[in-house]
C-alpha cells in the first residue's frame, strides 16, 4: 500500500490473510457455451470502508469504528495486523498501519492519530486489490473477434473509478488496470488489452469492461488456460467492501461475465461466473453457488488427533493464551468442503512466518529467544514437506497434524506409522513458511465431487524454556480451489 492517500486515491494492499488463520477459495464455474472456465483472484479479501465513532482522540494509537452506521464495514473482522489503512477526511487521508485488532469495533495502529484524523465520522479505508485471471476453452471459431470480461460496478464513472472500494462492487481504480492478453497463436493475433470503467449495462447491472481483441479466424476448443496457452489477466482490481447487511463469516457474492464477441460486437459465447468474497481474518473465500468452504472452531476437551484439546478455537482464531513450557499445548479446527466440481478440489495451507514475539519476523528457521520456531520433530527431519513423530517433550516448537474425517486424500494422518512416523503416536508436519520462500502445501483434496468432506487440523505448540516472555503470533492462509 502506498504511503500517500489524497484526493480520494487509495492504492492497493497485498498482504497475507488471517489472524493465525485465514482461508481463501479460488473458484471456477462452467456454464453456457464456453467450457473449462475458471476465474481466480490473487487476493480474496474484502476491502474495508467504515467510519470513526466519537471515542477517538488525536495523539493516541487506539482506533474505534462505528458498528451501527450506514457504512459498508461495521466490524474490524475485515482488518488484520499489518494492513495499511487510511483515516481522516475524504480529501485528506492520513496513512497508518494496523498493529492489532480487537473484536468487532477497535484496532491499534503503529503510530498515533494525527490532528484532524480522529473526528466523528472520519473515513476509515483499507483497500484490498487483486489480479484476476480468467481461463477458458473456446466453443466457436469467430473471425476477428474479441474476448470481454465484465466485472460488476457502480453506474457512476466517477464513483466507480476513484480508487475507493465500493460496497458489494469492484472499483476500477483511479488509473486503468492493465489487461494482459494471451500470446499470439494460430487463428489469434491479439492486440493490447483495453479496460473501460462502467462501460456495459446488462439489465439493471453496470459492468467494468476488460477486452482482448484479435485478428484471425479463431478456433474451436482452443484452451486459454495459462499453461498450453496464455490466460487473460487483469491487474489491480479493487475488491468490494461489504454489502449492506453483511454477516461476518458469510460470503458476499457477485457475478463476473465472460463473453466472446464477433467483429460486429455481437455476443456469441457467454458464461456467468458466481464468486464470493469474505473476511480473510475469519474465512477468506471466493464461493460460487456450487462450492462452499468453511472453517469451524473446536471446543477444549475434544478428543482428536489422538490428544485432548486444551483451548476452544473459532473460525476467527486459535487463542492458545498462556502456554505451558513443560507440556504440549494442543488445539484444533474443522475444515469442510462441499462442491459439485466433477474434477474435485484441493485445499492448501501456508504460514506467513514462524511464531514471532509480537508478530516480529523470524528469519529462516530462527531459533532465537524471540521466536517459537517450527518443530523439527523427534528425529530432527520434520519440514513443510516431510512428516515426523513429535512425542518427546524435549522437542520444542510449533507444528500441525491432521485427523481425517472423510476427505478423499490427505498427505498424512496423526496416526500414520510409516516412514519417519514409524513407532510414534503423534505424526506432525510444519506449515510451509512464506517468509522462508516455501510453497503452500496440500492438506486435503479430492478428484471428484464432494459432500461435506472434512478434516480436523490439530495445532501443537511447546516453547523452549529460554523463549522470551510475551505474545507470539503468526498467520496461516488456507486456499481452496475447485476444478470443473
Amino acid at each position: 500500500m502506498s504511503n500517500k492517500f489524497s484526493n480520494k486515491r487509495i492504492l492497493a494492499v497485498f498482504l497475507v490473510p488471517a489472524i493465525f488463520l485465514g482461508a481463501s477459495l479460488l473458484n471456477s464455474v462452467k456454464s453456457a457455451s464456453l467450457t473449462s472456465v475458471s476465474v481466480t483472484l490473487s487476493n480474496p479479501r474484502l476491502s474495508f470502508r467504515g467510519t470513526l465513532d466519537g471515542n477517538n482522540v488525536a495523539g493516541t494509537s487506539q482506533v474505534t469504528i462505528n458498528t451501527s452506521s450506514g457504512q459498508p464495514s461495521l466490524s474490524t473482522a475485515q482488518l488484520q495486523n499489518g494492513d495499511g489503512v487510511a483515516i481522516g477526511n475524504a480529501d485528506s487521508l492520513g496513512v497508518y498501519t494496523v498493529s492489532t485488532t480487537n473484536p468487532t469495533s477497535a484496532f491499534t495502529i503503529g503510530s498515533t492519530l494525527a490532528a484532524g484524523d480522529a473526528d466523528l465520522d472520519d473515513e476509515v479505508i483499507s483497500t484490498q486489490s487483486a489480479s484476476l485471471t480468467v481461463r477458458f476453452t473456446t466453443a466457436t471459431a469467430i473471425n476477428n473477434g474479441r474476448f470481454r470480461i465484465l466485472v460488476p460496478s457502480l453506474a457512476s464513472d466517477t464513483d466507480a473509478a476513484d480508487g475507493i472500494p465500493d460496497s458489494d462492487l469492484y472499483d476500477f481504480g483511479s488509473s486503468a488496470p492493465t489487461v494482459t492478453c494471451p500470446g499470439d497463436l494460430s487463428g489469434y493475433d491479439f492486440v493490447a488489452g483495453t479496460a473501460t470503467a462502467s462501460a456495459i449495462t446488462i439489465g439493471s447491472t453496470q459492468y467494468h469492461s476488460y477486452e482482448c481483441a484479435y485478428s484471425g479466424t479463431g478456433g474451436v476448443g482452443t484452451q486459454f488456460n495459462g499453461t498450453s496457452q496464455g490466460a487473460i489477466i487483469i491487474s489491480n482490481i479493487i475488491n468490494p467492501a461489504p454489502e449492506s447487511g453483511h454477516v461476518t463469516g458469510t460470503a458476499d457474492t457477485q457475478n463476473i461475465v465472460i463473453q466472446q464477441l464477433d467483429s460486429g460486437f455481437n455476443v456469441d459465447d457467454y458464461t456467468s461466473v458466481a464468486v464470493g468474497v469474505i473476511e480473510a481474518v475469519k474465512i477468506s473465500a471466493y464461493v460460487p453457488p456450487t462450492i462452499s468452504f468453511t472453517i469451524a472452531g473446536v471446543n477444549s476437551g475434544t478428543s482428536t488427533c489422538g490428544i485432548t484439546t486444551d483451548v476452544t478455537t473459532s473460525a476467527a482464531a486459535v487463542p492458545f493464551g498462556e502456554v505451558s513450557i513443560g507440556a504440549f499445548n494442543d488445539a484444533a479446527q474443522t475444515l469442510t468442503v462441499t462442491t459439485n466440481a466433477v474434477n474435485g478440489y484441493a485445499v492448501t495451507a501456508i504460514e506467513n512466518d514462524q511464531l514471532g514475539l509480537n508478530g516480529a519476523t523470524c528469519t529462516g528457521d530462527n531459533t532465537g529467544t524471540s521466536c517459537i520456531r517450527d518443530s523439527a520433530g523427534d528425529d530432527a527431519v520434520m519440514s513443510h514437506t516431510a512428516f515426523d513423530n513429535w512425542d518427546s517433550l524435549s522437542t520444542k516448537g510449533f507444528a500441525f497434524s491432521i485427523h481425517n474425517g472423510d476427505a478423499n486424500t490427505i498427505p498424512f494422518n496423526y496416526n500414520t506409522t510409516t516412514g519417519n512416523c514409524a513407532g510414534g503416536t503423534y505424526c506432525a508436519r510444519q506449515f510451509a513458511d512464506a517468509e522462508d520462500s516455501q510453497a503452500a502445501q496440500m492438506i486435503f483434496s479430492s478428484t471428484t465431487v464432494a459432500d461435506n468432506e472434512n478434516i480436523n487440523v490439530c495445532y501443537r505448540v511447546l516453547p523452549n524454556v529460554t523463549t522470551a516472555a510475551g505474545d507470539y503470533e503468526n498467520y496461516v492462509t488456507y486456499t481452496a480451489t475447485a476444478t470443473f
